[in-house]
């Protein structure tokens, strides 16, 4: 029940990650945001991963699938997110619990009812009704509005696939201690790529922190939301704490028709249907 807690309060705090960090790339590049994300996660994972227990004997190892995580999951999320309308966006990169149960299938050994097979295919049929355009044209996978959401989604499945593996095998929090560590550098790199100045991004903070909050409390609820889920990894299988965690995009979805005045056709609000009963059944099936 701990687990299943914990993939619950995530999905919510993801989903405010999503509409705040969305608004935020109005005004600054995405590795901005993953920044102030890095900053955070130092000083709120750190102490919490000491607190519930870490393994430094498995740290060299653990380090190696750190790293792969904060640039699939984190990097590539904040990118893709930057892409498109952010109810779209939300839905296709929360898409990604279908690519962790195929990648668990395979290398973690969880095996699904069919029932579950069943809530798998309805999500991917509500996926694809989404991201079909009503007239096709090569530009919408050109300008990667649609694109990098699905690359970013199966990166995401793989890298917690690979990331729940290790924390089988340390039974502990070490691998949210090597996160909070990595994410820093990773970031670093990431504003570099972006021609971004982190020492400069840090003056103008401490000067006017008023045009960051929405990067700043994006950051924070990310950090919140995806340490919860980690947690929730400790003690559940990845195929049912992904779908739980995946039901942000229904947080998403309700930010951006309140406060960024989208709007959405039959279509599409059927193909939002469809990915809520595909997720929300198959967290209920698991």
């Amino acid at each position: 029940m701990f687990g299943i807690s914990a993939a619950i309060y995530a999905s919510f705090f993801l989903g405010l990650s999503n509409g705040a960090l969305k608004k935020s790339y109005k005004d600054f590049a995405p590795s901005v945001a993953f920044f102030f994300d890095a900053i955070l996660g130092l000083f709120i994972w750190v102490p919490a991963a000491l607190f519930f227990g870490v393994n430094f004997s498995y740290l060299g190892e653990v380090f190696i699938f750190a790293i792969l995580s904060a640039i699939m999951t984190e990097v590539l999320f904040f990118y893709a997110l930057s892409k498109g309308k952010l109810s779209v966006t939300t839905l296709l990169l929360n898409s990604y619990p279908i690519y962790t149960v195929i990648f668990s299938y395979f290398l973690n050994g969880e095996r699904l009812s069919l029932f579950e097979s069943f809530y798998i295919l309805l999500t991917i049929l509500g996926t694809a009704l989404i991201f079909i355009p009503k007239k096709f044209s090569f530009n919408n996978f050109k300008r990667g509005e649609i694109l990098w959401p699905i690359i970013a989604a199966i990166a995401v499945g793989l890298s917690d696939t690979l990331s729940k593996g290790i924390i089988n095998r340390t039974h502990d929090f070490s691998f949210l201690f090597a996160l909070a560590i990595v994410q820093l550098p990773v970031s670093y790199f990431y504003l570099k790529i972006e021609k971004q100045n982190p020492l400069k991004v840090i003056k103008t903070v401490r000067g006017n922190i008023e045009p960051y909050k929405n990067a700043i409390f994006g950051g924070l609820f990310n950090i919140i939301g995806t340490g919860l889920m980690w947690i929730s990894f400790t003690t559940l299988l990845a195929s049912i704490a992904a779908p739980i965690v995946a039901t942000s995009g229904v947080i998403g979805f309700i930010l951006a028709v309140i406060f960024m005045n989208e709007k959405l056709n039959k279509r599409t609000l059927v193909a939002l249907f469809l990915v809520l009963v595909g997720i929300m059944g198959l967290s209920a099936a698991i």
